[in-house]
This record gives C-alpha cells, sequence and structure tokens, in this order.
C-alpha cells in the first residue's frame, strides 16, 4: 500500500474510524526475568531465532504504520518487521517501559534480599507504592496512555503495529479491558507476544491477548 493511502476495513466490518492496533512485547533480551526497565540492553541469540516466528504472526495483518520504544531490545526487534512488512519504524520514547529505579537489572530474590521491607511494601501498596528513584506508576500510566492516542488519532482507518514492552501492553491492555491497575500483572506476556485492540469512536474491543 502506498504511503498516506488509508484502507476503509468496511469488507471486514471495521469502520474507517476504527484504528487496530497489534501490540507486540520485543524478543527475548539480556536480563530477561529481571527489572530491566529503561536498561538498554540486546536481544539475546534466542531472541533474534524467535523473529521469524513474529514476523510470520504480523504478516498476516495489513499493516500500515511501525512504532517502537527507543530502546534497543525494542528497535531490534522492529528492525526485523521493517524488512518483513516493509513499513519504516516511528521510534517514540514514550513507549519505554517504566523506570524501575534502584532495582532495574535486578532479579526479584536480589530486590527481595537488597531492600526487604520496600519490596513488602511494594506488594502490600501496589500500584501506590513507588520503587525507590523509580517511575510513579500514575505518570508511567499518563504517559503510555498520551503516546497511544496520538498514534491512534494517526491511524484511524488503519492497521499500525507497536513494538514495545510488556508493562506498556499491559496497562494498555487493562485500561481496554477496564482492570484495576493491580491487576494488570496477571496478563501474561511472553517474549514477542501480540496482542491486538480494536480502538473504536466510543471504546475498545480486544481481540487477541498474549497470542
Amino acid at each position: 500500500m502506498r504511503t498516506g493511502e488509508r484502507k476503509v476495513w468496511s469488507d471486514r466490518g471495521i469502520a474507517a474510524t476504527t484504528c487496530r492496533l497489534l501490540l507486540v512485547r520485543h524478543a527475548t533480551a539480556e536480563g530477561h526475568g529481571r527489572f530491566q526497565g529503561q536498561l538498554d540492553v540486546s536481544l539475546t541469540s534466542a531472541g533474534r531465532r524467535e523473529l521469524c516466528l513474529l514476523c510470520e504472526k504480523c504478516s498476516r495483518y495489513p499493516v500500515q504504520a511501525v512504532y517502537a520504544s527507543d530502546l534497543r531490545r525494542a528497535r531490534e526487534t522492529a528492525d526485523a518487521l521493517e524488512r518483513k512488512l516493509g513499513n519504516v519504524v516511528n521510534v517514540r520514547p514514550e513507549l519505554r517501559e517504566m523506570h524501575f529505579g534502584e532495582w532495574e537489572g535486578l532479579s526479584w530474590n536480589q530486590i527481595a534480599t537488597r531492600f526487604p521491607e520496600q519490596a513488602a511494601l511494594w506488594i502490600e501498596r501496589f500500584p501506590c507504592q513507588t520503587i525507590p528513584g523509580g517511575e510513579p506508576l500514575r505518570q508511567f500510566r499518563k504517559r503510555i496512555a498520551a503516546g497511544m492516542r496520538k498514534i491512534v488519532a494517526a491511524n484511524r482507518g488503519q492497521c499500525a503495529l507497536i513494538v514495545t514492552h510488556a508493562g506498556v501492553i499491559r496497562l494498555t491492555l487493562g485500561r481496554a479491558l477496564g482492570l484495576p491497575a493491580r491487576n494488570v500483572f496477571r496478563l501474561a506476556q511472553d517474549s514477542c507476544a501480540l496482542n491486538v485492540i480494536d480502538f473504536l469512536e466510543n471504546g475498545e474491543v480486544v481481540r487477541c491477548i498474549n497470542g
């Protein structure tokens, strides 16, 4: 499809005012399973092997725009999709993962050992308790919501793909599903997970989670 051409999906039951977002978690990165946050790490060799299947999954959709967090693990994932789909990647810093402050790069066991009182408070008071030196969840949610609104507004009548992070995706899904912030971590987000949300004029419809 030519740049700037807008596809009307009336034949698929999707109005020209609807934006379909494919939310993709990046492939497996260095330090997988830790609180990576905004550490700028690369994909592992295993993560790079995952990209072929991810490209196959995403190629089933008529993607007309691709966006990515500016962190390396997201950009490397998006670069593979750019080569497969032919869309230039728009890099957006507001799609970064939450900043985990003093906990970045640590596993939960390390956090519980080094910061036992703060770890206990975080579990007890989440989402109100902020990680030391970290980004408050309220601020993170505001940043993500604003970023998503801009992308949706720019892609009405189109399908757009966003390569980002588990926290970003969970909050976006949680908002669409009306979940309390405390429960969003119950939403699984594996490496290269594909999620699909239709943003209608008057609400959202979640069509796929962790696909």
